[in-house]
């Protein structure tokens, strides 16, 4: 996973993983490219508290569906 380019602290980096966690129901290993092709890091390096707002489910979901919705739209 590229994180070399944010600056996230312990809990950041554990909420992450939650969502990694979460992502992984759905895609198995392709999760963590998934996680840093979607806009999740760079939200959350910007604004850290909307991100903590919600939890890692409502992240993972997100995430989800706009790859699903993506992928649909280039298939097409």
């Amino acid at each position: 996973m590229t994180l070399n380019k944010y600056n996230f602290d312990e809990m950041d980096m554990e909420f992450i993983l939650d969502v990694q966690f979460e992502l992984e129901k759905h895609f198995g290993k392709d999760a963590s490219t998934i996680l840093v092709q979607s806009d999740f890091l760079k939200r959350l390096a910007d604004d850290p508290m909307y991100v903590h707002h919600y939890d890692e489910t409502y992240w993972a979901d997100r995430i989800r569906a706009l790859h699903e919705k993506k992928s649909s739209s280039t298939v097409n």
